[in-house]
């Protein structure tokens, strides 16, 4: 074995840097005259020794089998890695092991044994290689990365999906995504997910373009985070927009490791993604009470839209769940819907009561008839319109802007006071549920088991509250709280 590995701080940092040295180097460390005699020289060999067992050794799965048992591989990383561990395959009896030195015995007329020790080293020397050529490309000694590394070596696993630029690995995942199951959600990838997958990807490919080159996919770090971060700034997107492709461009970079490619895990940390809060827009009971009595009467189309939205406002369901409800029991209280499964909510079914402005749609007109939710969109945007939901709110629409090194004028989201109406959008449904649910003090326990919100802290970022709001809300708990106890804070004067 020609290298080992050696730890050593740097700059009294915790964080530590792999060394990789000769053998022979080491070996005259350990002595000042290695070869005086044949007891020092011993003595240097068995130190040697002792340091590569306290890195790479192999173990018997079970070594107390009266049968033969697999041997493992084992090679402590760091303290945060701990140890790296691959079965070899090959099996042994455990009397024909030696404990000490963790290798097959040497027994006369035993070629099986001998097999077995040059295979082993075969592991042995491909980790020492493998390090090295981590080491030289700066790629992160990690288990996922040796792991990847073992199977397309012994295993052969991933051999036909390993890919060397980031562009091509996300090409392919894009066209067997819609065959493929997110382990996240554990249901396959949703056609929403993979729109954004493509938006993405070519945004990255225009990136591409501007550096003139092609982008490895272990070559995502500091650098390139800058670089990328500076073109998305040039190309005037907003702080989330390039924290969304940031974000999918790094999901992407660490799907990849299940498809057999190598990457860069402590690079990858430098790409953060940023954002800021946005105002979201929502419809109050007033607004959705003029939107329920308005007579749409004369106009199929709006009337049609103004249904689908009163019954999405209602419900607290995506535009996707509640545009494909094929039929709704106007006899019964409730409905149970299964959700999609997203990375903030759980996607189990969940039940519903059946809102009077519901009740009394279906009653008249029936279920209203499928659009889809481009036009959806478009339409509740008339209709707000026509109803009169015209203030001015603070938000972001899409307008032509010029963007540098570009002849052209491109569409880009620009913060402004807008009439509410041209902000209002399919996500206006369940946002204003849930909001609204949590104005009227309805506990959040209970609204989170309709949105399907896995988390309290997640919910309370969906919905759109003020800390005025949030302040008024305690101020009328506490008025509550201590009235039932008879004491009026209005009007508290006497603590005796």
């Amino acid at each position: 074995m020609f290298y080992n590995i050696l730890k050593y701080k740097e700059n009294n940092k915790k964080t530590t840097k792999t060394l990789l040295l000769p053998w022979f180097f080491l070996f005259l460390i350990f002595t000042e005259n290695p070869f005086k005699n044949k007891k020092s020289f011993n003595y240097s060999f068995n130190q040697l020794f002792l340091l590569k067992l306290s890195t790479m050794y192999f173990y018997l799965k079970k070594p107390n089998s009266e049968v033969e048992t697999l041997i493992i591989l084992k090679y402590f990383i760091s303290k945060k890695e701990r140890f790296f561990t691959f079965s070899t395959e090959c099996k042994i009896s455990p009397i024909d092991w030696d404990k000490e030195s963790k290798t097959p015995k040497a027994k006369r007329g035993r070629s099986d044994l001998s097999f077995i020790k040059r295979k082993l080293q075969k592991y042995s020397d491909f980790l020492d290689k493998t390090i090295l050529d981590f080491d030289l490309k700066k790629i992160s000694v990690t288990k996922e990365n040796l792991k990847t590394s073992f199977n397309l070596e012994f295993k052969n696993i991933g051999g036909n999906n390993t890919f060397i630029y980031f562009s091509d690995f996300a090409d392919d995942f894009i066209e067997k995504a819609p065959r493929l199951y997110n382990k996240k959600t554990k249901n396959k990838y949703s056609k929403n997910s993979i729109k954004s997958y493509k938006k993405n990807i070519n945004i990255f490919k225009e990136f591409e373009k501007s550096i003139n080159k092609k982008v490895r996919i272990d070559s995502f770090n500091l650098e390139l985070y800058n670089l990328l971060h500076e073109f998305l700034t040039n190309k005037a997107y907003k702080s989330n927009t390039i924290g969304d492709t940031i974000k999918v461009l790094k999901s992407l970079v660490k799907k990849s490791v299940d498809f057999g490619c190598l990457i860069d895990e402590k690079g990858l940390e430098n790409f953060v993604v940023q954002s800021e809060s946005i105002k979201a827009i929502t419809l109050n009971e007033n607004e959705i009470n003029k939107i329920f009595k308005f007579d749409f009467s004369d106009n199929d189309r709006l009337e049609n839209a103004r249904d689908h939205l009163i019954i999405g406002l209602w419900t607290g369901l995506r535009v996707n769940d509640f545009l494909n409800i094929s039929e709704l029991d106007i006899n019964s209280d409730f409905i149970t819907v299964k959700p999609q499964k997203t990375k903030n909510t759980s996607g189990i079914s969940v039940v519903i009561p059946l809102h009077h402005h519901v009740k009394y749609i279906l009653k008249r007109r029936g279920m209203p008839r499928k659009i889809s939710d481009v036009k959806f969109n478009l339409y509740i945007k008339e209709v707000c319109k026509i109803v009169g939901i015209n203030e001015f709110v603070h938000g972001s629409l899409n307008k032509k802007v010029s963007v540098n090194g570009l002849n052209k004028e491109v569409n880009r989201k620009v913060d402004g006071l807008y009439p509410k109406y041209k902000l209002v959008g399919s996500h206006v449904c369940r946002r204003s549920f849930a909001t609204n649910l949590y104005k009227a003090k309805f506990p959040i326990i209970a609204i989170m088991s309709i949105t399907g919100h896995k988390t309290e802290s997640s919910f309370l970022k969906y919905i759109q509250v003020t800390r005025q709001e949030h302040a008024e809300y305690l101020k009328s708990f506490w008025k509550e709280y201590y009235a039932n106890q008879g004491i009026d804070i209005d009007n508290f004067t006497n603590i005796f």
